[in-house]
Protein backbone atom coordinates (compact mmCIF):
# COMPACT_ATOMS: atom_id res chain seq x y z
CA UNK A 1 0.00 0.00 0.00
CA UNK A 2 2.78 2.39 0.95
CA UNK A 3 4.64 1.72 -2.30
CA UNK A 4 1.45 2.29 -4.29
CA UNK A 5 0.87 5.64 -2.62
CA UNK A 6 4.47 6.72 -3.19
CA UNK A 7 4.29 5.69 -6.84
CA UNK A 8 1.05 7.66 -7.19
CA UNK A 9 2.61 10.76 -5.62
CA UNK A 10 5.70 10.43 -7.81
CA UNK A 11 3.51 10.14 -10.91
CA UNK A 12 1.55 13.28 -9.95
CA UNK A 13 4.77 15.22 -9.27
CA UNK A 14 6.28 14.16 -12.59
CA UNK A 15 3.06 15.03 -14.39
CA UNK A 16 2.96 18.51 -12.82
CA UNK A 17 6.64 19.07 -13.60
CA UNK A 18 6.06 18.00 -17.18
CA UNK A 19 3.08 20.30 -17.55
CA UNK A 20 5.11 23.18 -16.08
CA UNK A 21 8.04 22.61 -18.43
CA UNK A 22 5.75 22.27 -21.43
CA UNK A 23 3.92 25.47 -20.54
CA UNK A 24 7.18 27.36 -20.10
CA UNK A 25 8.35 26.29 -23.55
CA UNK A 26 5.06 26.95 -25.32
CA UNK A 27 3.93 30.14 -23.60
CA UNK A 28 3.97 33.24 -25.84
CA UNK A 29 7.18 35.07 -24.82
CA UNK A 30 5.63 38.30 -23.53
CA UNK A 31 7.14 40.84 -21.13
CA UNK A 32 4.68 40.09 -18.30
CA UNK A 33 5.78 36.46 -18.03
CA UNK A 34 9.44 37.44 -18.30
CA UNK A 35 9.06 40.05 -15.58
CA UNK A 36 7.95 37.25 -13.25
CA UNK A 37 10.65 34.84 -14.43
CA UNK A 38 13.33 37.47 -13.81
CA UNK A 39 11.86 38.13 -10.36
CA UNK A 40 12.18 34.47 -9.38
CA UNK A 41 15.83 34.56 -10.54
CA UNK A 42 16.69 37.43 -8.15
CA UNK A 43 19.16 36.77 -5.40
CA UNK A 44 18.02 37.37 -1.83
CA UNK A 45 17.92 41.12 -1.13
CA UNK A 46 17.84 42.20 -4.80
CA UNK A 47 14.43 43.83 -4.38
CA UNK A 48 14.98 46.30 -1.53
CA UNK A 49 12.48 48.64 -3.19
CA UNK A 50 9.57 46.88 -4.88
CA UNK A 51 7.48 48.79 -7.42
CA UNK A 52 4.05 47.55 -8.51
CA UNK A 53 1.42 48.97 -10.83
CA UNK A 54 0.69 49.28 -14.53
CA UNK A 55 2.82 50.35 -17.50
CA UNK A 56 3.08 53.76 -15.84
CA UNK A 57 5.29 52.07 -13.24
CA UNK A 58 7.64 50.17 -15.54
CA UNK A 59 8.09 53.19 -17.81
CA UNK A 60 8.79 55.61 -14.93
CA UNK A 61 11.06 54.14 -12.26
CA UNK A 62 14.66 53.55 -13.34
CA UNK A 63 16.36 50.99 -11.03
CA UNK A 64 19.82 52.27 -11.95
CA UNK A 65 18.89 55.77 -10.80
CA UNK A 66 17.37 54.34 -7.61
CA UNK A 67 20.59 52.47 -6.89
CA UNK A 68 22.79 55.48 -7.66
CA UNK A 69 20.83 57.79 -5.39
CA UNK A 70 19.95 55.48 -2.49
CA UNK A 71 22.33 52.55 -2.68
CA UNK A 72 19.25 50.27 -2.72
CA UNK A 73 18.33 47.67 -5.31
CA UNK A 74 14.95 48.01 -7.01
CA UNK A 75 12.69 45.62 -8.88
CA UNK A 76 9.60 46.58 -10.86
CA UNK A 77 6.92 43.89 -10.59
CA UNK A 78 4.57 45.90 -12.79
CA UNK A 79 2.54 44.60 -15.72
CA UNK A 80 0.35 45.99 -18.50
CA UNK A 81 -2.91 47.49 -17.15
CA UNK A 82 -2.24 46.06 -13.69
CA UNK A 83 -4.87 47.28 -11.25
CA UNK A 84 -4.60 47.33 -7.46
CA UNK A 85 -6.25 43.92 -7.14
CA UNK A 86 -3.40 42.34 -9.05
CA UNK A 87 -0.83 44.61 -7.35
CA UNK A 88 -1.93 43.31 -3.95
CA UNK A 89 -1.47 39.67 -4.95
CA UNK A 90 1.83 40.49 -6.66
CA UNK A 91 3.18 41.95 -3.43
CA UNK A 92 1.83 39.01 -1.46
CA UNK A 93 3.63 36.60 -3.80
CA UNK A 94 6.82 38.71 -3.78
CA UNK A 95 7.02 38.53 0.01
CA UNK A 96 7.48 34.77 -0.22
CA UNK A 97 10.90 35.36 -1.83
CA UNK A 98 12.05 38.90 -1.02
CA UNK A 99 11.97 41.23 1.97
CA UNK A 100 11.64 44.73 0.49
CA UNK A 101 12.39 47.77 2.63
CA UNK A 102 9.66 49.73 0.84
CA UNK A 103 6.83 49.18 -1.63
CA UNK A 104 5.78 51.80 -4.19
CA UNK A 105 2.35 51.55 -5.79
CA UNK A 106 2.01 53.62 -8.96
CA UNK A 107 -1.31 55.41 -8.49
CA UNK A 108 -2.81 54.91 -11.94
CA UNK A 109 -3.58 51.32 -10.88
CA UNK A 110 -6.21 52.88 -8.60
CA UNK A 111 -8.67 53.55 -11.40
CA UNK A 112 -11.94 52.24 -12.74
CA UNK A 113 -10.38 49.02 -14.06
CA UNK A 114 -12.88 46.30 -13.15
CA UNK A 115 -10.37 43.55 -13.85
CA UNK A 116 -11.51 42.98 -17.42
CA UNK A 117 -14.91 41.61 -16.44
CA UNK A 118 -16.92 43.39 -19.11
CA UNK A 119 -17.45 42.44 -22.73
CA UNK A 120 -18.29 39.24 -24.57
CA UNK A 121 -15.63 37.12 -22.81
CA UNK A 122 -15.69 38.11 -19.13
CA UNK A 123 -12.64 37.19 -17.08
CA UNK A 124 -10.58 36.47 -20.17
CA UNK A 125 -7.90 39.01 -20.98
CA UNK A 126 -4.28 38.22 -21.86
CA UNK A 127 -2.89 40.90 -19.53
CA UNK A 128 -4.58 39.52 -16.43
CA UNK A 129 -3.92 35.95 -17.54
CA UNK A 130 -0.22 36.57 -18.11
CA UNK A 131 0.19 38.15 -14.69
CA UNK A 132 -1.36 35.15 -12.94
CA UNK A 133 0.32 32.64 -15.27
CA UNK A 134 3.68 34.12 -14.34
CA UNK A 135 3.18 33.42 -10.63
CA UNK A 136 4.41 30.15 -9.20
CA UNK A 137 1.83 27.76 -7.86
CA UNK A 138 1.10 28.59 -4.25
CA UNK A 139 -1.48 30.14 -1.96
CA UNK A 140 -1.18 33.71 -3.37
CA UNK A 141 -1.77 32.42 -6.91
CA UNK A 142 -4.76 30.33 -5.85
CA UNK A 143 -6.21 33.31 -3.96
CA UNK A 144 -5.59 35.56 -6.98
CA UNK A 145 -7.48 33.18 -9.26
CA UNK A 146 -10.41 32.77 -6.86
CA UNK A 147 -10.62 36.53 -6.37
CA UNK A 148 -10.30 37.55 -10.01
CA UNK A 149 -12.16 34.81 -11.89
CA UNK A 150 -15.62 33.34 -11.85
CA UNK A 151 -15.70 29.74 -10.57
CA UNK A 152 -16.35 28.37 -14.06
CA UNK A 153 -13.08 29.96 -15.25
CA UNK A 154 -10.78 28.70 -12.49
CA UNK A 155 -9.50 25.80 -14.57
CA UNK A 156 -8.94 28.13 -17.52
CA UNK A 157 -6.87 30.43 -15.29
CA UNK A 158 -4.84 27.72 -13.54
CA UNK A 159 -3.87 25.63 -16.57
CA UNK A 160 -2.46 27.86 -19.34
CA UNK A 161 -1.34 24.80 -21.30
CA UNK A 162 -4.91 24.62 -22.60
CA UNK A 163 -4.39 28.08 -24.15
CA UNK A 164 -0.94 27.66 -25.67
CA UNK A 165 -0.63 24.01 -26.75
CA UNK A 166 -0.97 25.09 -30.38
CA UNK A 167 2.43 26.80 -30.22
CA UNK A 168 4.19 23.49 -30.89
CA UNK A 169 3.97 24.52 -34.54
CA UNK A 170 5.60 27.90 -33.87
CA UNK A 171 9.35 27.31 -33.85
CA UNK A 172 9.90 30.99 -33.06
CA UNK A 173 8.13 30.67 -29.70
CA UNK A 174 10.15 27.61 -28.70
CA UNK A 175 13.46 29.17 -29.75
CA UNK A 176 12.70 32.46 -28.01
CA UNK A 177 11.80 30.74 -24.73
CA UNK A 178 14.80 28.40 -24.85
CA UNK A 179 17.17 31.29 -25.51
CA UNK A 180 15.63 33.33 -22.70
CA UNK A 181 15.96 30.57 -20.11
CA UNK A 182 19.45 29.50 -21.15
CA UNK A 183 21.00 32.94 -21.66
CA UNK A 184 18.61 35.83 -21.08
CA UNK A 185 16.97 35.70 -17.66
CA UNK A 186 19.62 37.69 -15.78
CA UNK A 187 19.93 40.24 -18.58
CA UNK A 188 16.19 40.98 -18.71
CA UNK A 189 15.11 44.32 -17.23
CA UNK A 190 11.65 44.99 -15.82
CA UNK A 191 12.24 48.71 -16.50
CA UNK A 192 10.81 49.39 -19.95
CA UNK A 193 10.63 53.07 -20.87
CA UNK A 194 9.82 54.18 -24.39
CA UNK A 195 12.79 54.76 -26.65
CA UNK A 196 11.04 57.54 -28.56
CA UNK A 197 9.83 61.06 -27.84
CA UNK A 198 6.37 62.42 -28.49
CA UNK A 199 5.70 63.41 -32.07
CA UNK A 200 4.55 66.90 -32.98
CA UNK A 201 1.31 65.44 -34.35
CA UNK A 202 0.48 63.73 -31.06
CA UNK A 203 1.32 66.81 -29.01
CA UNK A 204 -0.90 68.93 -31.25
CA UNK A 205 -3.85 66.56 -30.74
CA UNK A 206 -3.59 67.06 -26.98
CA UNK A 207 -3.45 70.83 -27.37
CA UNK A 208 -6.61 70.76 -29.49
CA UNK A 209 -8.56 68.37 -27.19
CA UNK A 210 -11.73 69.74 -25.58
CA UNK A 211 -12.12 69.56 -21.81
CA UNK A 212 -13.87 66.40 -20.59
CA UNK A 213 -15.64 66.99 -17.25
CA UNK A 214 -16.43 63.29 -16.74
CA UNK A 215 -15.39 62.06 -13.32
CA UNK A 216 -12.71 59.42 -12.95
CA UNK A 217 -13.83 56.85 -10.40
CA UNK A 218 -11.70 54.44 -8.41
CA UNK A 219 -13.38 51.04 -8.62
CA UNK A 220 -14.67 49.38 -5.46
CA UNK A 221 -12.45 46.35 -5.98
CA UNK A 222 -9.41 48.59 -6.23
CA UNK A 223 -10.41 50.43 -3.06
CA UNK A 224 -10.82 47.15 -1.20
CA UNK A 225 -7.48 45.75 -2.31
CA UNK A 226 -5.66 49.00 -1.65
CA UNK A 227 -6.82 48.66 1.94
CA UNK A 228 -5.61 45.02 1.92
CA UNK A 229 -2.25 46.07 0.48
CA UNK A 230 -1.81 48.80 3.09
CA UNK A 231 -2.74 46.32 5.82
CA UNK A 232 -0.29 43.72 4.50
CA UNK A 233 2.56 46.23 4.44
CA UNK A 234 1.73 47.41 7.96
CA UNK A 235 1.69 43.83 9.21
CA UNK A 236 5.09 43.16 7.64
CA UNK A 237 6.53 46.48 8.82
CA UNK A 238 7.18 47.66 5.25
CA UNK A 239 6.54 51.33 4.32
CA UNK A 240 4.06 51.75 1.46
CA UNK A 241 4.09 54.79 -0.82
CA UNK A 242 1.59 55.78 -3.50
CA UNK A 243 3.17 57.73 -6.36
CA UNK A 244 1.36 59.17 -9.37
CA UNK A 245 3.75 59.26 -12.31
CA UNK A 246 3.54 62.48 -14.33
CA UNK A 247 1.37 62.71 -17.39
CA UNK A 248 1.55 65.16 -20.27
CA UNK A 249 0.46 68.59 -19.04
CA UNK A 250 -1.89 69.30 -21.96
CA UNK A 251 -3.64 66.01 -21.29
CA UNK A 252 -4.00 66.76 -17.57
CA UNK A 253 -5.72 70.05 -18.40
CA UNK A 254 -8.17 68.29 -20.74
CA UNK A 255 -9.60 65.90 -18.12
CA UNK A 256 -11.26 66.09 -14.72
CA UNK A 257 -8.02 65.13 -13.03
CA UNK A 258 -9.15 66.25 -9.58
CA UNK A 259 -11.90 63.60 -9.54
CA UNK A 260 -9.18 60.94 -9.52
CA UNK A 261 -6.58 62.47 -7.24
CA UNK A 262 -9.08 63.55 -4.58
CA UNK A 263 -10.25 59.93 -4.22
CA UNK A 264 -6.70 58.58 -4.15
CA UNK A 265 -5.65 61.18 -1.62
CA UNK A 266 -8.62 60.30 0.59
CA UNK A 267 -7.87 56.55 0.39
CA UNK A 268 -4.21 57.15 1.18
CA UNK A 269 -5.21 59.37 4.10
CA UNK A 270 -7.48 56.70 5.59
CA UNK A 271 -4.65 54.15 5.47
CA UNK A 272 -2.03 56.74 6.54
CA UNK A 273 0.00 56.09 3.39
CA UNK A 274 2.03 58.95 1.84
CA UNK A 275 0.74 60.04 -1.58
CA UNK A 276 3.07 61.86 -3.96
CA UNK A 277 1.47 63.35 -7.09
CA UNK A 278 4.23 64.14 -9.55
CA UNK A 279 1.82 66.16 -11.68
CA UNK A 280 1.96 68.87 -9.00
CA UNK A 281 5.74 69.12 -9.22
CA UNK A 282 6.66 69.68 -12.85
CA UNK A 283 9.15 72.43 -11.98
CA UNK A 284 10.93 70.44 -9.26
CA UNK A 285 11.18 67.44 -11.57
CA UNK A 286 12.56 69.59 -14.34
CA UNK A 287 9.69 69.03 -16.74
CA UNK A 288 9.48 72.40 -18.41
CA UNK A 289 7.23 73.46 -21.25
CA UNK A 290 9.95 73.26 -23.89
CA UNK A 291 10.99 69.71 -23.07
CA UNK A 292 7.66 68.01 -22.38
CA UNK A 293 7.70 66.48 -25.85
CA UNK A 294 11.25 65.23 -25.22
CA UNK A 295 10.38 63.48 -21.93
CA UNK A 296 7.15 61.76 -23.04
CA UNK A 297 6.18 59.54 -25.93
CA UNK A 298 2.44 59.86 -25.23
CA UNK A 299 0.14 61.44 -22.68
CA UNK A 300 1.19 59.12 -19.86
CA UNK A 301 4.31 57.17 -20.79
CA UNK A 302 7.77 58.58 -20.22
CA UNK A 303 10.83 57.84 -22.27
CA UNK A 304 14.24 57.11 -20.70
CA UNK A 305 15.12 60.78 -20.31
CA UNK A 306 11.85 61.56 -18.57
CA UNK A 307 12.09 58.48 -16.35
CA UNK A 308 15.51 59.54 -15.11
CA UNK A 309 14.22 62.96 -14.07
CA UNK A 310 11.14 61.55 -12.35
CA UNK A 311 13.03 58.79 -10.54
CA UNK A 312 15.52 61.33 -9.21
CA UNK A 313 12.69 63.52 -7.92
CA UNK A 314 10.80 60.65 -6.29
CA UNK A 315 13.93 59.32 -4.56
CA UNK A 316 14.82 62.83 -3.35
CA UNK A 317 11.34 63.24 -1.96
CA UNK A 318 10.99 59.80 -0.34
CA UNK A 319 14.57 59.36 0.86
CA UNK A 320 15.95 62.88 1.09
CA UNK A 321 18.72 62.21 -1.39
CA UNK A 322 20.19 64.80 -3.72
CA UNK A 323 21.14 64.54 -7.36
CA UNK A 324 24.76 63.93 -8.12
Amino acid sequence: MRKTILKGLLFVLLLLAGLRLTTVLLYPPNDIIRTWQRFYALEEGEAQILVVGSSHAYSTFDPEVVSRMTGKSCYILATNSQNTVQAYFNVKEALRYQRPEAVILEAISLNGNNNFRDGDTPDRDWKKESNIDGMRMGLPKLEAVMEQYQVRNWGYALFPIARCHGNWADVGVLNSNLEFFTRGVREYSSFRPSRTSMSRETAEKYREAAYDPTGWAVSETNQLHFSKLAGLCRKEGIPLYVVMAPMYDEYIRSINYASCTEQISALAGIEEVPFLDCNLHYDEIGLEAEDFEDAFNGYHHLNGKGAEKVTEFVMETLYGQEKE
